[in-house]
């Protein structure tokens, strides 16, 4: 876990606040590290039950990608 400042929980906050702009989050699932990136799993509602992945760096916080 060298240099990573943002840590699971924050990560999850993080999507959270990010997916909730569009969408009701039903679950967040527990957050991976994977090369300095967390990959942390949602299930959001629109119209039913849809999987969602959002990638955030690790050191910043940003959101680096997402699948729509």
């Amino acid at each position: 876990m060298d240099g990573v400042i943002i840590n699971s929980l924050k990560a999850k906050g993080i999507t959270e606040i990010f997916l909730e702009q569009h969408f009701s989050i039903l679950e967040i699932k527990e957050p991976i590290l994977e090369d300095g990136i967390w990959i942390v799993k949602a299930v959001i509602s629109a119209f039913g039950e849809h999987p969602r992945t959002v990638q955030i760096d690790a050191k910043s916080g940003k959101i680096i990608g997402w699948d729509q």
